[in-house]
Formats: C-alpha cells, sequence, structure tokens
C-alpha cells in the first residue's frame, strides 16, 4: 500500500502522521495550495505532488481529505486518469463511497473510511488517534483490510452499511457539536446571574465532565439524574419561565427525550403532569 494524500489540511496532515507512525507507506501530499501541500510534506517527512495526476501514477491508494463539498469535483479529477486496481478512499462522516460514481467500471474501489474524532489541529497526538473510533464502508473486496489494519493500530472499527452513514453522522453530530449549543444555553444562563463566559465554565467543566465520564462507564439509563429524572415538575416549570421561546422549545424537547429515558428506568411510575407540561 502506498497512499498518497488530496487535501492538506487538519484531517489529512494528522492521519497522515498517525499512519506514517504505524508503518504505513505515505507517498505525500497534493493540495490547490502549494503552501498547504509544502506544509503537510514537510510534517509528514513526505513527498509534495504538483499535479492530481503524478499523485494519481504514484500511489495504489488515495485518501481524498478535502471538504464534503469538493469530494465530487475531486473524484471526477481523478476518475479522469488510469485507475484500474488502485483503492479510493474519502473521510466523510455523511457521504458514502457511492459518491465515486462510476469507480467499478474503471477496475477501482472505493471507501469511506472515518475517524469518529474532532480533528482540530494538523498534528493531533498519535495516542489520541489511537482512541479514535473508525467506520469503514465501501467495497467488500478491501474493506476487511482496512478493518484489521485499523484494528491492529489499537483503534475500534466497525464495517457500516452505506444505507446507514446519514444516521451515523447524526449520532456523531448529536454527541459532539450540539452538546456546543447546550453548553452555550448553559453559559448564557449563567451569565444572566452575573458569571462572565470564563466563570460559567469554570462552574461547569466538573459537571459537565464527570457526567459524560458516568455516562460512558454506565449508560444512558443510569446516568441521568436531575428534575425530569425526579419528576420534579414545579422545578421543570420554573426553569421553563427562565428561557427565550427558542431556548424554551430545545429545553423542551430535551427533556422529553429525558422523559423518555425515565419511563424506562421507572415503567410503573406515573408521568403525565410531566408530559403535559413539556407540551404545553
Amino acid at each position: 500500500m502506498k497512499i498518497g494524500f488530496i487535501g492538506a489540511g487538519n484531517v489529512g496532515c494528522s492521519l497522515g502522521r498517525y499512519l506514517k507512525h504505524n508503518q504505513i507507506a505515505v507517498a505525500g501530499y497534493y493540495s490547490r495550495s502549494r503552501e498547504s501541500a509544502a506544509e503537510a510534506a514537510q510534517l509528514t517527512n513526505t513527498a509534495q505532488f504538483d499535479t492530481i495526476e503524478e499523485i494519481v501514477k504514484t500511489c495504489d491508494t488515495l485518501f481524498l481529505t478535502v471538504p464534503d463539498g469538493q469530494i465530487l469535483d475531486v473524484w471526477n479529477q481523478v476518475k479522469s486518469f488510469p485507475i484500474e486496481g488502485k483503492v479510493i478512499c474519502h473521510c466523510s462522516g455523511a457521504m458514502s463511497a457511492e459518491v465515486f460514481s462510476g469507480i467499478h467500471e474503471q477496475g477501482a474501489y472505493g471507501y469511506s473510511i472515518h475517524p469518529m474524532f474532532p480533528f482540530n489541529s494538523k498534528t493531533i497526538p498519535y495516542k489520541s488517534l489511537q482512541t479514535a473510533f473508525i467506520s469503514v464502508e465501501g467495497d467488500a473486496e478491501k474493506r476487511d483490510e482496512f478493518v484489521k489494519m485499523f484494528e491492529n493500530f489499537g483503534n475500534p472499527v466497525k464495517a457500516l452499511d452505506g444505507r446507514d452513514k446519514t444516521g451515523y453522522h447524526a449520532a456523531a453530530v448529536m454527541a459532539s457539536n450540539q452538546v456546543v449549543a447546550l453548553m452555550e444555553m448553559a453559559v448564557d444562563l449563567l451569565g444572566k446571574c452575573g458569571f462572565t463566559e470564563e466563570q460559567a465554565l469554570q462552574a461547569i467543566k466538573p459537571l459537565a465532565e464527570s457526567n459524560l465520564a458516568n455516562i460512558l462507564a454506565v449508560g444512558t439509563t443510569k446516568a441521568l439524574t436531575g428534575p425530569v429524572e425526579r419528576n420534579d415538575v414545579q422545578t421543570v416549570r420554573k426553569h421553563l419561565a427562565e428561557f427565550d421561546e427558542e431556548q424554551k422549545a430545545v429545553y423542551k424537547a430535551c427533556s422529553k427525550m429525558l422523559l423518555h429515558i425515565t419511563e424506562r428506568k421507572y415503567p410503573k411510575r406515573d408521568e403525565n403532569e410531566m408530559k403535559e407540561l413539556l407540551e404545553e
């Protein structure tokens, strides 16, 4: 396997470094920005390619680590060159390998390989990336090779069906990006209580960290605490009075989800008053 990266951003650089660290041959990088390609090549001690044709000819495996909206355009450029027997991958969480239209007619193989990890740097530490959950989706012929490769690195890995990619990505968004929205609401509420943003984050940190650790340790049902779990209707009513209409809608939607968990946790408890409050 000789891998080339088209796209030299955070994902491409960090993944290239990780693969090299694990003794996988990385040939180098191509990017529309020569400066980005040069930086990625330097960070990984690999080559900088000046054209897509050059990197396609050199490598048997290509990772298209560009934004989702550019994957199809880059693929259309890649497939204009001979690619028989080559492996083409992208790292989108939301898109499947079906974006590589016509790939089988050209005798190549397509995959989406997605690390469920926040890539906020071009130099993510190797030990951090080793904890990332990796999903592999695409042609059956070589899919197990990628699964085994990442398993050998120490990553948890799962082969996905292409039909499941949208739900998979939505789950990742709920566990990461949407949490930011909830934290923004918490910081805003504390701001109305006289907290600076720094003070608000300091106050929230031990609560948020211990709560997440508990969820990951015992699951959502056992980890749930708070007024909905206690069926404390009066407290929830008071909370709703503190929100503007947009925030109230978010609080109610989340509380309805929590109510489903409490019904699972306490199947014989009467939750009708709480249900009626959340439907008002």
